[in-house]
């Protein structure tokens, strides 16, 4: 019985989780103090032209919180490839140590994948702020991570550990939220 309250408390946050966007999430419930809302922090606000790569080959995005606690990251995908129906993605934010602070699994399906919101667990992490963090995003085929070129200004995007953008700067799209 203990095993299958947990399985449906872990499906029950994962909808929710999944239920949760940009909009929404600043409202939201913060796992650090009930009624506290989890409070965007770093956003790339950039318009997107269209400009995607998969998540088969090594991309991260470099950023700079200023919230001591991270709760959630939030990344903008398109369907990248016909394929299956779903696909598990792998989100993990790494120090400027290259210590892995945060990994975060979920199955995400083609339409609910424009605003995907990874929820750090159990009040979150602790983070320097004014530090630099990567997030790494790994899937398959099917999804690809929106870029941008320019945007998010503390940050930047690599692809197999070179700039995505060999001529430009350019950046993923995504947002941190965090709690005092």
């Amino acid at each position: 019985m203990n095993t299958k309250v947990n399985r449906l408390s872990k499906t029950l946050v994962s909808l929710a989780a999944c239920a949760v966007t940009a909009a929404s999430a600043a409202r939201a419930w913060s796992p650090a103090s009930p009624g506290e809302p989890m409070k965007p922090d770093q956003v790339n606000l950039a318009r997107w032209e269209g400009a995607w790569t998969n998540l088969v080959n090594d991309a991260e995005e470099t950023f700079t919180p200023s919230l001591p606690r991270l709760l959630a990251i939030e990344v903008e995908l398109v369907v990248g490839n016909p394929g299956p129906k779903e696909d598990d993605l792998t989100l993990e934010v790494f120090d400027a140590t290259g210590e892995t602070v945060a990994s975060l699994t979920k199955t995400v399906r083609p339409s609910d994948c424009d605003h995907t919101l990874f929820v750090i667990p159990r009040g979150g992490i602790e983070v320097t702020p004014g530090q630099t963090y990567r997030l790494k995003l790994i899937g398959g085929t099917l999804f690809g991570w929106k870029y941008v070129v320019g945007g998010y200004e503390k940050g930047a995007a690599t692809f197999n550990g070179k700039p995505l953008l060999p001529k430009a700067p350019s950046t993923f799209l995504f947002q941190s939220f965090g709690a005092e």
